[in-house]
């Protein structure tokens, strides 16, 4: 009998966690998500952009063509 009362007051909390919606907007978060995101994407490319090692615009001079890193593949049988 205590099973059915604790399974009871279990779902009766989880019907209403509808209720934390009463309290943010949901297109506020969105566009907030939405912003926060492409903000974080900003600041990580211009980090790289900062480092001689990942700044793909002004160090493809000084790169080896991809050719000269292949290494052929072994004969087959």
């Amino acid at each position: 009998m205590d099973n059915r009362i604790n399974l009871f007051r279990e779902r009766s909390s989880m019907q209403k966690m509808w209720q934390i919606w009463q309290y943010f907007d949901v297109r506020m978060i969105i566009v907030g998500t939405v912003g926060s995101m492409f903000t974080l994407a900003f600041v990580i490319h211009l980090l790289l952009f900062s480092s001689p090692t990942f700044n793909w615009f002004q160090s493809s001079e000084t790169l080896p063509p991809a050719a000269a890193q292949m290494v052929p593949l072994p004969k087959g049988r």
